[in-house]
């Protein structure tokens, strides 16, 4: 099981580039850490996207 610290999950996601708005509008941003997490979590789990957890 992998576990990584916060520290280590901000700076990967402080390597991702923001999101650019659109003027047609589109899907609101998400948080970058919160992404990430349920990233980690789907390929630590095997689990398929239908299965990751609301929180």
């Amino acid at each position: 099981m992998l576990t990584l610290t916060d520290e280590q999950l901000q700076w990967m996601a402080s390597r991702i580039p923001d999101h650019r708005k659109s003027p047609l509008g589109g899907r609101p941003p998400v948080d970058k850490v919160k992404a990430l997490r349920g990233i980690f979590w789907i390929l630590d789990n095997g689990a398929k996207w239908k299965n990751l957890p609301k929180e």
